[in-house]
């Protein structure tokens, strides 16, 4: 009686979670219009995974690459449709929100590609990320984010963006996901970068971005005190961010880090019966 009993929970569970996953992406992200202080306008969308009761809330961060740049505030999400699934129905993960920003080619995350050696990073960030960081100030001053909990993850041009914001803000973000970009290996935009856990990505037969804009970005943090995490696909080449960020050992491993705390490690293993379950029925 007691086997059936968890056989029909079970069961339960499986078609409620089957019932959520029938909500597309682009209905579940609502659309944002985002404004800077200098007035700098940047199209958006939002997914607030919460409840009245769960504030303040993670923030993930999500930045395209250049070939989603534009202003249809749409093809922005599909890169990142593995991590929107995890998240939809996997019941170890946090409530939160989830933020996924459009950049156009005039106003890019970045001012300049990170691709040479002696690259220094601008001065100044460029509109469109002023506009991302100035958005979580306000969401972190309205109580809706956890200052401790903002994750920031992209690839390409947002991975080099990824590099830049960990660079220019340092400790302000819990944990960064840079795939296939690049940052500077100067002394100080490394050491800031080494107060925060990053877990880097890149294909070593990019032909787009060389791998070794990862490489000695990874090297130069490491140098200067951090450590960070750098996963190198042998025979990938640029496009690896659906399969990076469709990663459950990934996704566990980002809400696990703390703003200020040590990296913590998470082989996203689950518990119990119900923990079984969820691992068979999360997409990868």
């Amino acid at each position: 009686m007691r086997r059936a009993r968890r056989l029909a929970l079970a069961l339960a569970l499986l078609a409620a979670l089957t019932a959520r996953a029938q909500f597309s992406m682009a209905e579940q992200f609502e659309p944002l219009t985002l404004v800077n202080s200098l007035g700098d306008k940047m199209q958006a969308r939002a997914w607030r995974h919460y409840g009245p009761n769960d504030l303040p809330v993670p923030v993930v961060v999500l930045l395209h690459g250049s070939g989603e740049c534009g202003q249809d505030n749409g093809k922005q999400l599909e890169p990142f449709a593995g991590l929107y699934k995890i998240a939809l129905v996997d019941r170890e993960l946090p409530p939160a929100l989830y933020l996924i920003p459009q950049c156009t080619q005039a106003n890019g995350w970045v001012k300049k590609f990170a691709f040479e050696e002696d690259y220094r990073q601008p001065r100044y960030p460029s509109p469109a990320l002023r506009t991302v960081k100035e958005y979580l100030d306000r969401l972190i001053k309205e109580g809706t984010a956890d200052p401790d909990r903002l994750y920031i993850g992209g690839y390409s041009l947002g991975g080099f963006a990824t590099w830049d914001a960990i660079q220019r803000w340092p400790g302000y973000f819990a944990a960064a996901v840079p795939v296939c970009g690049g940052g500077s290996i100067q002394e100080e935009p490394a050491k800031n970068a080494a107060q925060t856990p990053v877990w880097a990505f890149h294909g070593a037969k990019d032909p787009m971005v060389p791998v070794v804009c990862t490489q000695r970005t990874v090297a130069a943090v490491t140098q200067a005190g951090g450590a960070p995490k750098y996963t190198e696909y042998p025979e990938a080449n640029h496009n690896i961010w659906t399969r990076v960020f469709g990663d459950k050992t990934l996704v566990h491993w980002m809400f696990r880090q703390r703003r200020g705390k040590p990296p913590q490690e998470d082989g996203g293993r689950r518990k119990g019966f119900f923990g079984r379950l969820l691992r068979y029925v999360t997409p990868a």
